[in-house]
């Protein structure tokens, strides 16, 4: 196993494309979180200044699901997947190794993307709002995790599509479209983003919890559940058809 995770880390790192995806997920969501913390009203609550601090994960989990999409299919659109296979013929393990990888680097890159954006934000904020504070702490934590695992779930839907093109926008749209779009049915809609995995999920980046949103750690569970729910169909369709 030690030779699989050495191996899928050497692919990540010398994947330009992965790299720039989580460049731009900072770069989004730490520019966007500044420039909604600077407009943060005087007087506003601390969970509202906690929630201008990270408003940028809306748009930085976009460039994390391009990140956990190409971390799957990168090999399949050069057909390196055979050769790969060939060396670790035990597919379990092989997809087992990809996993661990892109969690491990999507948790690192998200935790610091999270604080990156909290700090900066509360460098321009005219509401400070300092991790002891009741929340504040969680929260910013849960914006690190949320993208982490986020990247997992676009490596999924990755290992299941298997195009680039595809795994991308199947993960935008489950992420973003998909709950835009059922701004439109009314209190169905509510009910929906409520229970959506990756709603659900985003629930742990706040310090208060609204009543339309789970609580925080039972929301990032639903989320995690997703997840493995799709893991679990990509080792079912990776170890049964041809690469």
């Amino acid at each position: 196993m030690i030779d699989a995770l050495a191996s899928e880390w050497l692919k990540i790192r010398t994947i330009r494309s992965m790299f720039w995806a989580l460049l731009a997920a900072a770069a989004l969501t730490v520019g966007i979180g500044m420039l909604a913390s600077s407009g943060t009203e005087p007087g506003s609550e601390i969970a509202s200044s906690v929630s201008d601090n990270l408003a940028g994960v809306i748009m930085g989990q976009l460039a994390i699901c391009v990140f956990g999409a190409l971390a799957a299919t990168s090999e399949y659109a050069t057909g390196m997947i055979r050769t790969s296979l060939s060396v670790l013929p035990v597919r379990g393990r092989m997809l087992t190794a990809k996993a661990l990888v892109v969690t491990a680097v999507g948790l690192v890159a998200g935790l610091v993307i999270s604080f990156l954006s909290y700090a900066v934000g509360q460098s321009v904020t005219r509401v400070p709002a300092g991790l002891g504070d009741p929340g504040v702490l969680r929260a910013v934590l849960g914006g690190g995790l949320y993208l982490g695992v986020l990247g997992l779930f676009a490596f999924g839907i990755g290992m299941i599509v298997r195009h680039s093109a595809a795994a991308i926008t199947t993960a935008i749209g489950a992420v973003l479209i998909l709950p835009v779009a059922s701004l439109a049915l009314g209190d169905a809609g509510v009910t929906f983003r409520k229970w959506w995995p990756s709603q659900a999920g985003q629930s742990i980046m706040q310090v208060t919890t609204s009543p339309e949103s789970l609580a925080p750690w039972a929301g990032f569970g639903v989320f995690a559940a997703g997840t493995a729910a799709v893991l679990t169909g990509a080792w079912l369709l990776f170890s049964r058809r041809d690469a």
